[in-house]
């Protein structure tokens, strides 16, 4: 086997960026802290969807007359199909939650100030593509919580002023919901989304290797911080906490199956939609804009939310990090997880 990796590395020289992946020194506080192994975990649970994505991509028909049934096939007839399934629908919530935690990290660290406000953004839209990869997936199985979810959420697209009509009409396909919106959806959620996520996955660490990870809040002596390799002594905390994430899934998949409703109805006036729990906050939210203050809700605060993320490099420019000496934005960062919170809370019942 030694030869034979040695016969290799002397015709493509594969070792030498393997090095610099690998031999890359990790500060103490990083080191012992699980919040900054979030990262490596969403890349995991990439990896993770993508596999599985591939394997139930085999069975599915994207058709609205096949949806259903190859969905019903896979879950309730064909070997370790509901596992798989089960490892999907778990992880996509997971992923949420991972980028989340991810972005708090980065934010409590004040990891956004200068040199780092690319890898700030860079990290934004990855968290955009993750919902996207939600809301896009919705509709696949092509049953009732699904196609009703779905069609409110391009009602509200439909509501954005001025262009509301040409972007819903692009996201359906047309006037109603069909064969043009499944296979839009299916398109979006199995080539552009998984393309886009990589190309800034690649960005987001290359960034990160150049300007490396933010120094510790609080700095105890003096001198350098003291560093651990990446591999081995990092990697085996990542890698164990990877693997713990990924039986849980098994585990969830198990308890919980993944849901399957009734085969959608478009003639069904009486259905309720529930969105998934990422998104409920934001449904929620639309119930208390009713009639012309409709664009408040669907574009104002998004706007808001969104561009305060984005612009936050730029507007927190000065030297201190800790975030209890920093009242602005701690009070929007409080404000903004309390309105989710209550709001998701609401949405629920």
């Amino acid at each position: 086997m030694s030869e034979i990796v040695r016969w290799l590395d002397d015709r493509t020289g594969w070792s030498g960026p393997l090095q610099k992946i690998f031999r890359y020194p990790v500060p103490a506080h990083a080191h012992h802290n699980p919040l900054f192994t979030m990262g490596s975990l969403l890349l995991v649970l990439f990896v993770v969807q993508e596999f599985t994505g591939m394997l139930l991509a085999f069975y599915y028909d994207p058709s609205p007359e096949g949806a259903y049934g190859s969905v019903d096939y896979m879950q309730f007839t064909l070997p370790f199909g509901w596992l798989v399934r089960g490892v999907h629908h778990w992880a996509a919530s997971a992923m949420v939650i991972i980028v989340v935690l991810h972005l708090l990290r980065t934010y409590l660290y004040s990891a956004y100030k200068k040199p780092r406000e690319l890898t700030w953004l860079v990290g934004v839209v990855l968290f955009l593509i993750t919902v996207a990869f939600g809301f896009t997936g919705y509709l696949l199985p092509w049953d009732q919580k699904g196609y009703w979810a779905t069609q409110v959420g391009t009602e509200i697209a439909g509501a954005v002023p001025l262009i509301g009509g040409a972007l819903r009409g692009l996201m359906r396909g047309g006037e109603e919901m069909g064969i043009a919106t499944l296979t839009r959806f299916y398109a979006v959620h199995m080539l552009v989304l998984p393309g886009a996520f990589m190309v800034l996955v690649f960005a987001h660490l290359a960034l990160m290797r150049r300007h490396g990870l933010a120094p510790a809040l609080i700095r105890r002596g003096h001198g350098p911080e003291k560093t651990v390799p990446f591999y081995p002594t990092h990697l085996a905390i990542e890698a164990g906490i990877a693997l713990a994430v990924i039986a849980g899934l098994i585990v969830a998949s198990k308890l919980f199956p993944a849901p399957l409703d009734l085969r959608a109805d478009p003639t069904d006036s009486i259905f309720v939609p529930r969105p998934d729990w990422y998104f409920l906050f934001y449904f929620q939210l639309l119930t208390y804009f009713p009639g012309y203050l409709e664009a408040i809700g669907t574009v104002a605060i998004p706007l808001i939310f969104f561009g305060s993320l984005a612009l936050l490099p730029f507007i927190d420019r000065g030297p201190e990090r800790r975030p209890w000496r920093k009242p602005i934005t701690s009070g929007a960062f409080l404000l903004y997880a309390a309105a989710v919170i209550v709001l998701t809370l609401l949405g629920t019942t």
